[in-house]
């Protein structure tokens, strides 16, 4: 005799990319792998962010475990919260990660939430605040890279 499984499941958004409890991908080509373990809500209600570590070593903090890889296995693309001096939290940024050669670009702060949605032949494509007033945003890689900021070393010791 089957048993009925009873399934309960989040009422969007809960139950979208953004508010993961946590999230682990490979790169396409199996070289790598991305993960967020153990993820907490920014605030209550809020999307979730965690550490993200990269199999190669790199490692960082407040991260929304919903990234995505280039289709090259080269990329990885992960929103990121910045702080504001007066709640603790503020917009996100967008990161790139090199994987192959560790180094990692920010953007300025782009919006309160960021999607990634694909990255395919060098086009990043995002969603920002996608919960409210949704706004697509198109990134060449690595051209666009110029107007990003490279970030310090973020391997883990």
């Amino acid at each position: 005799m089957k048993k009925a499984v009873l399934m309960i499941e989040n009422k969007w958004p809960y139950n979208t990319p953004l508010w993961r409890a946590h999230w682990r991908e490979e790169s396409p080509n199996g070289k790598f792998t991305a993960e967020i373990k153990d993820a907490r809500e920014v605030s209550m209600g809020n999307p979730t962010y965690g550490t993200l570590v990269l199999s190669s070593g790199l490692a960082v903090e407040r991260c929304n475990p919903s990234f995505i890889w280039s289709d090259d296995s080269v990329y990885l693309a992960v929103s990121q919260f910045s702080y504001n001096w007066l709640w603790g939290t503020g917009k996100q940024r967008l990161l790139i990660i090199d994987a192959n050669k560790g180094m990692v670009w920010q953007s300025l702060k782009l919006a309160y939430y960021i999607q990634p949605k694909s990255f395919v032949h060098g086009v990043l494509t995002v969603t920002l605040n996608p919960t409210h007033k949704p706004r697509t945003m198109l990134f060449r890689v690595p051209q666009d890279l110029a107007e990003f900021e490279q970030m310090e070393d973020r391997h883990e010791s």
